[in-house]
């Protein structure tokens, strides 16, 4: 699925508004959700970092994922502190990204470390089973030689000379 977003400023409300559009049919972009936002919140998160400007820019309805976010965010910046364009349009293919995401794992890099890190759990879950058994026959021998006194006993507590009879 393609997704467009439309980033617009506005000089004289000092808004800035994101528009989500994504292609339901071939060739035809359909407006999914519309956010727009405070010129000066923006320019406070943006001053603070990427990461607190994704955060202003995501909302219940408009959340893209983490790369396209990255991409919206620099786009925002770039608008509001290096550009003399009142608008930017960024269109995104999904099928493109699942596709190098695909190269990425094929080629082998984080295959490697993840086999490692697999290993090592499966030697730990091994090493705690191990360890584990042993003290579960501990608990269930001492679990039988640990009663001070027998159920017979127990029950009579109001009663002490049917007590000294059982003994």
């Amino acid at each position: 699925m393609k997704q467009k977003y439309a980033i617009t400023k506005d000089g004289k409300t000092d808004q800035i508004r994101i528009q989500e559009f994504a292609e339901l049919d071939k060739d035809s972009f359909s407006l999914v959700c519309e956010e727009t936002y405070d010129r000066e919140k923006i320019k406070t998160a943006a001053a603070e970092g990427k990461e607190p400007l994704i955060q202003v820019l995501r909302t219940p309805n408009l959340y893209p994922v983490s790369e396209y976010a990255d991409k919206i965010a620099e786009s925002v910046k770039n608008l509001f502190f290096q550009s003399d364009q009142d608008a930017v349009e960024l269109e995104f293919d999904d099928i493109e990204a699942l596709r190098s995401q695909k190269e990425t794992a094929e080629s082998g890099d984080d295959s490697i470390a993840l086999d490692e890190l697999l290993e090592d759990e499966i030697e730990d879950k091994d090493d705690s089973s191990e360890d584990g058994s042993e003290d579960s026959e501990d608990d269930e021998n001492s679990t039988d030689d640990a009663a001070p006194f027998s159920d017979e006993d127990s029950l009579d507590v109001l009663d002490d000379d049917d007590n000294d009879d059982v003994s």
